[in-house]
């Protein structure tokens, strides 16, 4: 039988471990879109047939939002190393409320993605976002 000193540190080396494999292996990357065609593209993949118009990045360029004409408002969001694409209508969305000068917070109707705060470069930028939004 383990000592009980013996199995806690067992116990803590494993999750030293896990922890550090996670790390090492990429685990805690954070995705980021760097360009235009780079949104195009991430979006297409899941929404080929649509149309997209002028995009607006948050600052840290995680996420990017866009005019889809007849569509609502398209996203993509860096989510860990991945990337999750929604398009967005008056009916997935459950609040729209703008903080400080930069921010929008958005809580959704759909509980895999139930909200999110996003901060834009400019007032102007994230007053055109809401009204996309809005609209939608």
């Amino acid at each position: 039988m383990l000592s009980l000193p013996v199995l806690i540190g067992m116990i803590a080396a494993g999750i030293i471990a896990g922890v550090l494999a996670v790390h090492f292996l990429g685990g805690n990357k954070q995705s980021v879109l760097n360009s235009d065609t780079e949104v195009i593209a991430r979006f297409r993949q899941d929404y080929p047939e649509s149309s997209i118009g002028i995009i607006y990045f948050t600052r840290d360029h995680r996420a990017a939002f866009f005019d889809l004409p007849q569509q609502g408002t398209g996203i993509v969001h860096g989510v860990g190393a991945k990337f999750l694409t929604r398009i967005l209508q008056t009916g997935d969305i459950q609040e729209i409320r703008k903080q400080d000068e930069t921010r929008l917070f958005l809580r959704m109707h759909d509980f895999t993605w139930p909200a999110a705060t996003f901060s834009f470069k400019d007032k102007k930028t994230r007053d055109v976002v809401c009204d996309w939004l809005a609209r939608t």
